[in-house]
């Protein structure tokens, strides 16, 4: 395969980071990644990683990134622990009017629809990644490896240079250092405007501890306990991760926060609607102290907007667009981006320009890539009057197509498996949009 060069360089070693590094892999003689933090070869979170300890689920349309850069992944993560998770069937909701298995209780009998995903820690996942990632050959891991600025010439980006004042030239740089990504400072000291942000204050709160299973619990995989906004501010999480343990996620928004002290965390699960959090809660045996973490806002990064960008550097992952992570979207966005920047690093290999105009070629498609879940994270988000930012222009028309969408759903199964591949990651918001379905739905508006 001809090379676009002979270093490409990765800053941060997470999961965007890891699959980045996997697709320059196959472009590149060297790949590097530069992590800050050291990292050991067991189930940990980076400190980058604040949210680490609470809900990670990796969607269908992560999956399938997954097994093609990584043939097997979800057998060996399973192995690992990790559970299955069949959409349709293991995803339940708890509502104030009962048992659910669609977040607006249309469905309420389970039907397998063909999707799956996987339930794990944050850290069981990246582990596996980060395994398959750095056993490949020409990636070379660097912990310890906090990067200060890029080095640059002639409006060009030729690697970085680290706190410790190590430097590493690379043809291609990516920032994959997620929600605190320095690159718009890094810009700036380029001489180019930062990017454009656009943000959804959320303004939400989790208190997340680990259970021993109780012998007797045969709950779904992932349970959420919730009511329709924007009524309910509160919602509880039982999700089934590895080594026979329950995480148990109370969540809030808008100041309605679940404390982070035992007592008032007991306090706020017995408030829910659903017995079932609280019930794991006094009959389990607690593994590990209380997890609390406070999420202020969604924000993209324009990057497909500014009109001048240096040739050799990217920005993918969270440091691109972080999503709110009630939704669970962020892993799998992430290696969706990282399959996107393969197909472009191959159309640049077969090019002649090598690297040049990567950045014009990577950005809009990005975009467009991320509008799915930010869209649909926004749709639920801005259920809220609280929620902070521009509303998108036709969300309350959206709104209403939703509902019908949702009620044609109740009795076609096909739609229902369109709506899940949505959801999911695997198809593009503008399928729920595409003709016959659009004209179906109009007609129940």
């Amino acid at each position: 395969m001809t090379r676009l060069g002979q270093r490409a360089v990765v800053v941060g070693g997470s999961i965007a980071g890891l699959l980045a590094a996997r697709v320059l892999s196959d472009h590149f003689d060297r790949v590097v990644i530069l992590e800050r933090d050291a990292v050991e070869d067991r189930p940990v979170l980076h400190r980058s990683v604040p949210q680490g300890h609470h809900l990670h689920a990796m969607l269908q349309g992560g999956q399938d990134v997954l097994e093609a850069l990584y043939p097997a992944f979800g057998e060996q993560l399973r192995a690992l622990g990790a559970t299955r998770v069949a959409v349709g069937r293991d995803i339940v909701w708890y509502l104030p009017d009962g048992k659910a298995y669609s977040a607006t209780g249309s469905l309420r009998t389970p039907s397998d629809l063909g999707l799956a995903g996987h339930c794990a820690s944050r850290g069981l996942i990246e582990l596996l990644v980060r395994r398959r990632t750095t056993a490949i050959a020409n990636i070379q891991w660097e912990s310890g490896a906090a990067v200060r600025e890029l080095l640059h010439h002639e409006g060009r980006v030729r690697g970085v240079r680290c706190e410790d004042a190590r430097t590493f030239d690379a043809e291609l740089t990516v920032d994959a250092t997620g929600r605190t990504s320095r690159a718009p400072r890094w810009l700036e000291a380029l001489g180019c405007p930062p990017p454009e942000e656009t943000a959804i204050g959320l303004d939400t709160a989790y208190s997340t501890v680990n259970f021993r299973a109780p012998d007797d619990f045969r709950g779904e995989p992932i349970i959420f306990i919730t009511g329709p906004a924007p009524t309910y501010t509160r919602r509880g999480y039982v999700i089934t991760i590895e080594d026979g343990t329950l995480l148990v996620s109370l969540i809030g928004r808008f100041g309605d926060f679940p404390p982070a002290d035992w007592n008032g965390y007991v306090a706020f699960a017995r408030e829910l609607h659903s017995d079932l959090a609280i019930g794991i809660i006094e009959s389990s045996e607690r593994l590990t102290p209380i997890a609390h973490h406070r999420f202020l806002a969604s924000v993209q990064r324009h990057y497909e907007r500014l009109a001048s960008f240096p040739e050799g550097f990217l920005v993918i992952g969270d440091a691109l667009c972080t999503f709110n992570p009630i939704h669970a979207q962020g892993m799998s966005a992430a290696a969706r981006q990282a399959r996107l920047l393969g197909d472009v690093l191959s159309e640049q290999t077969a090019g002649p320009h090598g690297v040049a105009g990567i950045a014009r070629a990577f950005f809009p498609r990005a975009a467009e890539l991320n509008s799915t879940p930010w869209n649909l994270a926004a749709g639920f988000d801005f259920a809220f009057p609280q929620t902070r930012g521009e509303r998108p222009p036709g969300i309350q028309e959206r709104a209403r197509y939703f509902a019908a969408l949702d009620r044609l759903q109740v009795d076609d199964r096909d739609v229902q498996r369109l709506v899940a591949e949505v959801f999911h990651l695997v198809r593009p918001l503008s399928a729920l949009n595409e003709e016959p379905l659009r004209s179906r739905v109009l007609a129940r508006m």
